[in-house]
């Protein structure tokens, strides 16, 4: 048995550091760190009760004006959802998204995955929804006249719980990415 664990991990060996090697590359080659490296970040929580969230970048340090890989992991209680994009106009319901309001940031995206549609037959109507864990990811650029020093990354994660007879208010849950400029 130890024998086929160690031939699996000399197979495997090859195939990790080409991986670890061509994200390197590209991080200086087009100054992105990807977001695979993500992983090595501790992520940050987000709580909205019946809807939990955890955020991290690719990297907890960067020079000014490189990109950071965003990653996203929604968890939504059973029996609830939250809503998509697009929205009917004048319904009064909040889509899910994130929003970073920081002068570190020169531009921010975040690719939130397709909604489902979810059929109202009392309303005749249909919306799109998130329903159990879904994961998006982004990339935020750094704006290119930050001086060194640790920051934090303010955001804000918006949404609206209903289940199939009652939706809550909406919620915006603050949060901060912490971040160190070299």
């Amino acid at each position: 048995m130890h024998c086929v664990r160690t031939a699996t991990a000399a197979a495997t060996r090859p195939t990790r550091h080409f991986a670890i090697a061509l994200a390197f590359a590209l991080s200086i080659f087009i100054g992105v760190t990807p977001v695979a490296a993500a992983s090595e970040v501790t992520p940050v929580a987000i709580d909205g009760g019946d809807v939990i969230a955890h955020i991290r970048v690719s990297a907890d340090h960067a020079a000014a004006g490189h990109q950071l890989g965003i990653a996203l992991d929604v968890a939504v209680a059973p029996g609830w959802h939250i809503y998509g994009e697009p929205l009917p106009d004048g319904e009064g319901l909040t889509p899910t998204s994130i929003k970073f309001e920081s002068d570190l940031l020169a531009r921010q995206t975040l690719n939130l995955p397709k909604p489902t549609p979810l059929r109202f037959e009392l309303l005749n109507l249909t919306y799109p929804v998130y329903t159990g864990s879904f994961k998006a990811v982004g990339n935020l650029v750094l704006n290119q006249k930050i001086k060194p020093g640790a920051y934090s990354i303010p955001g804000t994660f918006n949404f609206q719980l209903c289940n199939d007879s009652l939706c809550k208010p909406p919620q915006a849950v603050h949060f901060e990415l912490p971040i160190k400029i070299d």
